[in-house]
């Protein structure tokens, strides 16, 4: 799933520590929607952008950064939210 993160530029706001300035690091974001409640919001977060999601920090729209299919957004997601686990 790292390499999809990477090919989707996630990597470039995101990290999986919590030493990123631009956005929250995917350790974060798992451990605030542990659980799974949130999965569709989040799918849909990776896919469309936008901002309020987190703070001050915009989500690129889609267009502004590279296009992730629903499915895409599912498989990073859950890639996500099992680092609540590790």
């Amino acid at each position: 799933m790292l390499q999809l993160a990477e090919e989707k530029q996630c990597l470039s706001c995101h990290a999986r520590d919590d030493e990123t300035p631009r956005a929250p690091g995917f350790n974060s974001i798992a451990a605030k929607y542990a659980g799974g409640e949130m999965r569709g919001y989040l799918v849909e977060v990776v896919m469309t952008g936008g901002e309020d999601h987190w703070g001050s920090a915009t989500m690129p729209e889609s267009g502004e950064r590279a296009e992730v299919s629903e499915e895409e957004a599912e498989q990073l997601v859950d890639w996500i939210l099992s680092k609540h686990q590790e």
